[in-house]
């Protein structure tokens, strides 16, 4: 019973007799009563169950109930071939009886036979790397990365899992490895107390990792945390590559300091005995400086407790071993040659791109670069990425409107009739031009603004993105997939990348369930996932959740069960695997 029920399930029909054989065999019978949790949405995906008799209820933090399953049919079965959380929950709608196969006899058999973890991919439409780069993606170490690129650091990237409660790392252990949170949270603390709360997308462990220096605090996972580790000798070889990774890692720890300095500012306010014992190190606090009139030596008697104690302690400097003084200088000098190259980079591409900048740009750009470095130096707030903006170079306005050229070049017509100037019948607002210029010299010597007033006549469209194509695969083009593919293109068919889309619930907008940018899964493409009865939107944002000038795809679902036999061979049946493909075209 157990083998023939899997062989009508979408997801184990691809595999053979003998590849099913070895799945059922570790399978284990479950039960639950009606209203009992059967995994909650978040959590890290431990089993997956075929449902004997009985219905369970798929549920959406976001969206609610999604449906009603019944017998033979699947839960959790993409998260644990996939490897990662619950995106939803699943509770016994009635008394449910199951049969279980748990992730570590999943796994055993993805060993033995890779065959099967391959097979079992395929059919669910979404490939390893695929699922990979999409977690990958969110996490800000990452930004400004390629597909292949990511890739390319995946490969150096060991999954991680704590439970809640579970410690991390201790205080005053080795530094070699730098933690990056996919979901969860951890906190950061020392022997005087909380010192940061670390969540999704965010790393950890990254000072010890640096300067080489055993650990000066200790990481508890506050929830069950799921992540990945990266070693000190792969990042090194990492960051020659890709250089936004040394990057966006300065940026991370520039704000964190920024953070615990004015934490340390405020605790300085406080009485003495205070401060003195919620300071963790000198760095964060600066002496005021002595009056001129006064010598420091002459009023040894006048410091405080906490500048006495300062004195007591010796510093980090004199306490370190020389190798780690030449690790920290390195580190410093790497992340100041990154840091000079990238503003370098993006100055002179801004350059190029903008023809008619006035001759005081270069100078502005020289002196935008000293700040920045100046700005590292002194540890303050260094606005890199806005000069990342793509939007100056994706408005052609003049080349998506070149066709009104047709216009001007047949004014000079009226020339050719003999009737005075004075008696022609011509509209006033078409007069001004040639009563000032002869009729022979505007038509032979004058295009180029006849082109401008021709351009700053027409008038815009008032929706910069329009939905020009929202069409529903056919079953044999799809072929088992769940997705929508959206496509962002010009007025002329040419693809647009770096836009902003946002996927939310049919109805809904501005209640974000993803975000992509066009240009991540080819030029001007992007994917969303949808899951069976949900109903979804999309539309194009310029603060990431609001639909702003632009129109909405919708409602895009997986609800339909229709089948089809295909010419290529093989069945093209949907059952609730169905796709989109949507095109904006962006007018302005």
């Amino acid at each position: 019973m157990k083998e023939s029920m899997m062989e009508n399930t979408p997801l184990f029909s691809v595999l053979t007799e003998e590849q099913r054989s070895l799945i059922a065999d570790r399978m284990v019978p479950e039960t639950r009563l009606a209203g009992e949790i059967v995994y909650l949405q978040g959590r890290p995906a431990s089993a997956l169950y075929l449902i004997r008799s009985g219905w369970a209820r798929l549920l959406s933090d976001q969206l609610g109930v999604l449906s009603n399953v019944g017998a033979g049919s699947l839960l959790g079965e993409t998260d644990m071939v996939l490897g990662r959380s619950y995106s939803v929950s699943a509770e016994a709608a009635s008394d449910l009886s199951l049969w279980a196969l748990r992730d570590a006899d999943l796994k055993a058999i993805f060993e033995q036979n890779p065959a099967i973890a391959r097979a079992l991919k395929v059919a669910l439409g979404v490939s390893e790397d695929q699922a990979l780069e999409r977690h990958l993606r969110k996490l800000e170490l990452m930004h400004g990365l390629q597909p292949h690129e990511l890739h390319d650091v995946a490969a150096h990237l060991r999954p991680e899992h704590w439970d809640a409660g579970q410690t991390v790392y201790r205080q005053g252990t080795e530094g070699e490895t730098l933690y990056l949170v996919d979901q969860g949270q951890v906190q950061v603390s020392n022997a005087v107390g909380v010192l940061a709360t670390v969540g999704a997308s965010e790393v950890f462990g990254e000072g010890a990792f640096l300067t080489g220096e055993p650990r000066s605090t200790t990481t508890t996972a506050l929830t069950d945390v799921i992540g990945w580790s990266l070693g000190r000798n792969d990042f090194e070889q990492l960051a020659l590559h890709y250089p936004s990774l040394a990057l966006n890692l300065s940026r991370m720890m520039s704000r964190r300091l920024r953070e615990r300095n004015l934490r340390s500012a405020a605790a300085v306010m406080a009485p003495a005995p205070v401060v003195a014992s919620a300071i963790p190190s000198m760095s964060a606090v600066a002496p005021a400086a002595p009056s001129p009139a006064v010598a420091p030596s002459a009023v040894p008697g006048a410091l405080t407790g906490l500048h006495r104690a300062a004195e007591a302690r010796p510093s980090w400097w004199s306490q370190s071993s020389t190798g780690a003084k030449v690790r920290l200088i390195a580190v410093i000098v790497l992340l100041l040659w990154v840091l000079g190259a990238a503003a370098i980079a993006v100055i002179n591409s801004l350059v190029a791109q903008n023809t008619g900048v006035s001759r005081s740009a270069p100078i502005a750009a020289g002196f935008q670069e000293r700040a920045v470095r100046v700005a590292l130096a002194a540890d303050l707030p260094v606005d890199v990425t806005a000069t990342y903006t793509p939007w100056p170079t994706e408005t052609p306005i003049p080349t998506a409107t070149f066709t009104p050229t047709a216009t001007p070049t047949e004014t000079p017509v009226p020339t050719d009739t003999p009737v005075p100037p004075t008696a022609t019948p011509v509209p006033p607002t078409a007069t001004p031009v040639p009563t000032r210029v002869p009729v022979r010299v505007v038509a032979a010597a004058a295009p180029a603004p006849a082109v401008q007033a021709a351009v700053a006549a027409a008038p815009k469209p008032s929706t910069q993105f329009t939905v020009i194509e929202s069409r529903r695969l056919t079953p044999c083009e799809n072929r088992g997939m769940h997705n929508i593919f959206v496509k962002v293109v010009d007025a002329a068919g040419n693809p647009v990348d770096g836009v902003m889309l946002v996927q939310t619930p049919h109805g809904q907008p501005g209640n974000v369930l993803d975000k992509q940018v066009s240009g991540s899964k080819g030029p001007g493409q992007a994917e969303f996932l949808m899951w069976k009865m949900a109903e979804y939107s999309v539309y194009v944002s310029g603060d990431g959740v609001n639909p702003g000038n632009s129109q909405i795809a919708q409602p895009l679902h997986s609800n339909f069960t229709d089948e089809a036999e295909c010419s290529s061979g093989g069945g093209g049946n949907t059952l609730f695997h169905n796709s989109f493909n949507v095109i904006f075209q962006k007018n302005f």
